[in-house]
């Protein structure tokens, strides 16, 4: 049996490396002969900048920059000199895990660090620049980007806004006579994996401001924010990027590198597969099956995420798709419909979610193992 691996991190407890080697451990376990690869991958978000440095060589840039709420920080992104690019991993400047859970607000955050990050990049010289977006602590739409790059927005009385979320509202012109030199002979390209607009029922407030500290009433006031936004961009430079599948992704990050940079969306997973070279070896290997997986499998994994990357590509090779997890939050029969082979899930309902985080490798093999036992009957 030959066994292909592309999980996800299980956040806050494996990184992908540990979940391939702990599955590799239960398949052991379970007596079958097999022989397995592995693929580093990200769809963009959190890891992104470990799988571009795991197949391609780049020099670490050290950057004095802001977390989402202004406090200065260390920060860093990836330089390749072979291809003068820039390689920006959002959630190292922007992201929720840099702040503690009292002071996720995407009110009051901004992706302000993030810009320093891309300003530092273009004084450099440097003509690309890729931004993985994903794990952001914001709903900024990107002004706090584009604010760190000589943009300005004006409230009523043409007073400066801060760059946050809350912000969105007030914004009644942009201001773009102080822009960076040189930021248009850069190329910028938005790598992320999520399809939502910028607003709506579906956009980027009502998906995901709640996991960001957002309330019920402050999701409303994000939105009316990011409608606004949109409204103001029209006014100025007469186009509309809202509407297209993606912008909403990162707190609608992707869709202010679209508007104030000119950025390319990339799919994420895409762009690391072809850096990992999996299409050079599944032209020369055949598999049997294509492991991936993430801590939670919902509906927003289906919506643009890693899982969503690798189901195209078994479904391309005809490579069956085994997915596992630590909590399964969606029906079987609705993942087999979508393409899943099948899926596990590994959290023993006994105990808390603290104790299956911590013992997450120990799960994932003995349930890989009791799998693969029965499908080897």
């Amino acid at each position: 049996m030959k066994l292909l691996l592309i999980p996800d991190k299980f956040k806050g407890s494996l990184t992908s490396e540990e979940v391939s080697k702990a599955f590799i451990a239960g398949v052991e376990k379970a007596g079958v002969e097999f022989t397995s690869h592995y693929i580093k991958a990200s769809d963009g978000g959190d890891g992104f900048m470990n799988a571009v440095a795991h197949y391609k060589p780049c020099v670490s840039v050290q950057v004095i920059s802001e977390n989402p709420i202004g406090k200065p920080i260390q920060s860093y992104y990836l330089y390749s000199q072979e291809a003068n690019s820039a390689f920006v991993e959002l959630a190292n400047a922007s992201g929720m895990e840099l702040l503690t859970p009292e002071d996720r607000n995407p009110m009051l955050t901004s992706t302000f660090g993030t810009g320093l990050q891309i300003k530092d990049a273009v004084q450099k010289g440097i003509k690309n620049v890729y931004i993985g977006l994903g794990g952001s602590a914001t709903n900024d739409a990107g002004i706090g980007i584009a604010q760190a790059l000589g943009y300005s927005f004006l409230d009523e009385n043409g007073k400066k806004l801060k760059a946050t979320g809350a912000s969105l509202s007030q914004i009644k012109s942009i201001d773009d006579t102080d822009v960076l030199e040189g930021l248009k002979q850069v190329k910028f390209f938005a790598i992320n994996d999520v399809t939502n607009p910028l607003f709506g029922e579906n956009g980027a407030a009502h998906v995901y401001a709640a996991q960001k500290g957002a309330s019920e009433q402050m999701i409303k006031e994000l939105d009316f924010g990011l409608k606004n936004l949109d409204r103001i961009v029209f006014k100025k430079y007469n186009f509309q990027n809202a509407k297209l599948p993606g912008s909403g992704a990162a707190g609608g990050v992707a869709y202010g590198l679209k508007t104030f940079l000119g950025a390319n969306y990339f799919s994420g997973i895409d762009f690391v597969l072809e850096l990992s070279g999996v299409n050079d070896l599944l032209s020369k290997e055949r598999f049997d099956y294509l492991i991936t997986g993430e801590g939670k499998i919902d509906e927003q994994t289906l919506n643009g995420k890693l899982i969503q990357g690798v189901l195209a590509l078994g479904a391309r090779e005809n490579i069956p798709v085994i997915a596992v997890c630590g909590k399964l939050a969606i029906e079987k029969e609705e993942l087999k419909k979508r393409g899943i082979f099948d899926v596990f899930e590994i959290q023993d309902y006994t105990k808390d979610l603290a104790y299956n985080m911590k013992h997450a490798a120990g799960l994932l093999t003995a349930k890989t193992t009791e799998y693969f036992k029965l499908l080897k009957k």
